[in-house]
């Protein structure tokens, strides 16, 4: 996929699956811009460290980046052995989350409109999860309702800003090897498990979503918006 002369801003990108993605959008020629609170040293990448959770940091931040050709929402926490059925889930556990994940993701979207529309191809792309549209969020309350209301928020976008030439999408990974799972992936009965409900049966690399991210950046996605897109093995066809 060729992204030389596309501008990108990610969040998350010092994470597992962002930094994948980084890595994958830097090979076809984009430039790319990484908010996060810590660098991932990824040398070809812009980095800016931002409280993704702050509306006055992110606000600060977008604001210097004049043109977006596509901002990726990737930055999310899932706290495992914190979050569980709601009848157990503390406040605390359930706002840091939401704060994380929806809140920013709605900040991100929000100061990056300007530059989006300005692009006059902008693209919108969210990191969702199965646990906001299947039984695979039980037992992860805050962290399954997060990622629904920001798969929610992706489809209004898409018709809100339709007329401005900025569309809205979002990617549904499902089990990876990434370190924001690694409490999963290390029990004896969770990890196997994760597994066999896997139709490929195989747990999923950041790499595997390189090539539809690039694509959904990309001119070529130019009639894609408000719909979802599972690289999950199977999982989500179950």
């Amino acid at each position: 996929m060729e992204l030389t002369g596309y501008n990108v801003v990610i969040t998350g990108g010092s994470g597992g699956i962002g930094s994948a993605l980084v890595s994958g959008l830097i090979a076809s020629g984009a430039s790319v811009h990484n908010l996060d609170i810590q660098d991932a040293l990824k040398p070809d990448a812009t980095f800016h460290k931002t409280d993704l959770t702050s509306e006055a940091s992110v606000k600060e931040t977008l604001s210097t980046i004049e043109k977006i050709d596509a901002l990726i929402v990737c930055a999310g926490v899932q706290l495992v052995g914190q979050d569980s059925k709601i009848g157990e889930v503390a406040l605390e556990t359930w706002q840091k989350t939401v704060d994380i994940n929806m809140t920013g993701a709605f900040l991100s979207v929000k100061h990056a409109i300007p530059g989006l529309i300005k692009s006059g191809r902008g693209s919108v792309i969210l990191i969702g999860s199965p646990t906001g549209m299947t039984m695979e969020g039980a037992g992860y309350t805050a962290y399954g309702a997060s990622k629904a209301g920001m798969m929610g928020l992706s489809r209004i976008i898409a018709v809100d800003y339709k007329e401005q030439g900025v569309r809205s999408n979002v990617v549904v990974p499902g089990t990876m090897s990434t370190p924001l799972i690694q409490k999963i992936w290390d029990d004896p009965e969770k990890g196997p498990d994760l597994i066999r409900r896997t139709p490929l049966g195989r747990m999923g690399k950041p790499s595997d979503l390189v090539g539809l991210v690039n694509w959904l950046v990309s001119d070529q996605s130019s009639f894609a918006t408000g719909a979802f897109y599972a690289v999950d093995g199977g999982m989500t066809a179950r």
